[in-house]
């Protein structure tokens, strides 16, 4: 697993400033264990796409993103910070980032996108699967759209034709490995390598076997496993413990019932509830195909920008604080300092989103600083001070 903005991992769910403060050293160099198994079983007339996505996050989930002007219909995998780990989209193409730990293949500090490349902000997967139909197209895009990701990790496409990708970089050049055979990638390719019979016909039994036996115990290991029919469509996810708990549906069903998303931990019983809409950080593109709020909360969007202010400045009076808030500020607040020296200044900010929480208010905005941009949502009480914050998506210049 992986992707293109890998180190967003570490933004996901914020409670308290010290959270902050540790995120945001791992931004900056970070280290962790990564050990996914992407594959792909083929004979040219069947396609099957299967995915163990590993990680220390518990809270992984699948959301649908129904077609629109020039997009496609579109699942997506991942965690609750909204960044797509993976996805399928209408047409059978499908995807997956790979990064295993200390494979020299893969860590190229090298590589730095050619200039001539045009800059997408966010996750370029999820701009290539909603505009891409094929391998072909794939490949065209990464040779047109520039991904920084690919210095650290590499990206697993598939279409229903059978052909398949990997693309990544080594000795700081790009790399397009195209293929029409099965084949396997991340931690679990050479399990895949012996279990995998090529004179047999693909089976999803045969490729669920394979996952089982690269699934990866432990508080950093498998997540979640899925695979993905890309004839018709046919999504499932497993549970290796309990195959009675398997869950099967189809891309096509799930698009028609609208934007919506589930846990995947809890999709057995959640596919037959009330859908659950998308959370704010899953919308398209958040952080740059979003709408501000006409009524934007002037005095409440001042509080915000004063904070900021207060903090670039380093004269912290915080006025506008809950007291657990001021006391977990204060116990770092030169640190605070240092790191918000990294944002650069506050360029705008705008209220995209309110609404009540039980005894507090939720305003989120979109703040654009001069070297990042974030999706931030400040939770205020009824005395109508921040008592908390999460942030919810983020992207670096």
């Amino acid at each position: 697993m992986g992707n293109s903005q890998n180190q967003n991992h570490w933004f996901k769910h914020l409670k308290g400033i010290k959270i902050l403060l540790t995120l945001l050293f791992f931004l900056f160099s970070f280290s962790r264990s990564m050990a996914c198994t992407v594959f792909v079983l083929t004979d040219g007339k069947k396609t099957y796409f299967f995915n163990n996505e590993d990680f220390t996050n518990t809270k992984t989930r699948i959301w649908f993103v129904p077609k629109g002007k020039g997009h496609f219909g579109c699942a997506y995998v991942g965690f609750d910070d909204g960044e797509a780990q993976g996805g399928l989209n209408t047409k059978g193409l499908a995807f997956d980032w790979v990064t295993v730990d200390g494979d020299s293949y893969i860590v190229d500090p090298n590589y730095v996108p050619d200039k001539k490349l045009i800059k997408l902000n966010k996750n370029t997967s999820q701009w290539m699967l909603e505009r891409c139909k094929t391998v072909k197209e794939a490949i065209n895009f990464y040779q047109t759209y520039s991904e920084p990701a690919f210095a650290r990790t590499t990206l697993f496409i598939a279409d229903k034709s059978g052909n398949s990708v990997v693309i990544g970089s080594k000795n700081g050049k790009l790399y397009f490995d195209t293929t029409s055979k099965s084949r396997g990638s991340g931690y679990g390719e050479t399990t895949f390598q012996k279990l995998h019979k090529t004179q047999n016909v693909p089976t999803i039994s045969e490729g669920s076997e394979i996952l089982r036996q690269c699934a990866v115990a432990g508080s950093g290991g498998t997540k979640y496993s899925n695979s993905y029919n890309l004839h018709t469509g046919e999504i499932e996810f497993y549970n290796f413990a309990n195959p009675r708990e398997n869950t099967k549906f189809s891309l096509s069903d799930e698009l028609k019932k609208g934007a919506h998303y589930y846990e995947t931990s809890k999709i057995t019983a959640q596919i037959n509830q009330s859908v659950m809409p998308l959370t704010l950080n899953m919308n398209r593109h958040i952080l740059t195909m979003y709408q501000p709020l006409k009524n934007q909360e002037h005095k409440i969007t001042a509080k915000i920008q004063y904070l900021f202010s207060e903090v670039a400045s380093g004269k912290l009076k915080y006025d506008d604080l809950s007291d657990s808030f001021t006391n977990d500020l204060k116990k770092s607040e030169e640190n605070i300092k240092a790191i918000y020296g990294r944002f650069g200044n506050l360029k705008s900010l705008e209220l995209i989103y309110k609404a009540k929480v039980q005894d507090s208010t939720d305003y989120s905005y979109i703040m654009k600083f001069e070297n990042v941009s974030i999706l931030w949502q400040f939770l205020f009480n009824d005395q109508h001070k921040i008592y908390d914050f999460n942030t919810l998506s983020i992207v670096w210049k």
